[in-house]
């Protein structure tokens, strides 16, 4: 399934071939606008809290946006503890995903690798993983 994520022809066909011939509700109590990284993130997070009526609509493919390319930016160490916690919750629902939906999103954590080209950065770094260390991650 995780070169179906990969694949530019994908659509809500390539999960649901009714998706096709199915017509649009002609209401719904919460329309999502584009299934990108967000819409498609919002959709999940109110079905998971029980919303039954949500309409999750794409322009084209999914992904077709800029989300593509948000992939390489899946890391858990940020430069805030707020923003490492947000990083932290994602990568581990998209660990869980899987097993959730049955649907490989094909998550690779190989690590990152940052480099500072200068003092002010080289600062900004250090303070970044010790927040890193604080939450338990590893941090070089």
């Amino acid at each position: 399934m995780s070169e179906r994520l990969l694949d530019t022809t994908t659509t809500a066909t390539s999960f649901d071939p009714a998706a096709a011939t199915a017509p649009l509700p002609e209401r719904a109590r919460i329309v999502v606008i584009g299934a990108g990284v967000v819409g498609a993130s919002v959709a999940y997070h109110l079905a998971r809290l029980g919303e039954r009526d949500v309409l999750l609509l794409e322009r084209d493919r999914i992904a077709s946006g800029s989300s593509w390319h948000a992939a390489g930016l899946v890391v858990k160490a940020r430069a805030t503890h707020a923003l490492t916690e947000l990083a932290s919750y994602g990568i581990e629902l998209y660990a869980g995903l899987e097993a959730e939906t049955g649907v490989d999103v094909g998550l690779k954590r190989p690590g990152s690798l940052t480099l500072a080209r200068t003092p002010g950065r080289w600062d900004e770094l250090r303070y970044g993983a010790a927040v890193a260390r604080h939450h338990g991650i590893p941090a070089h």
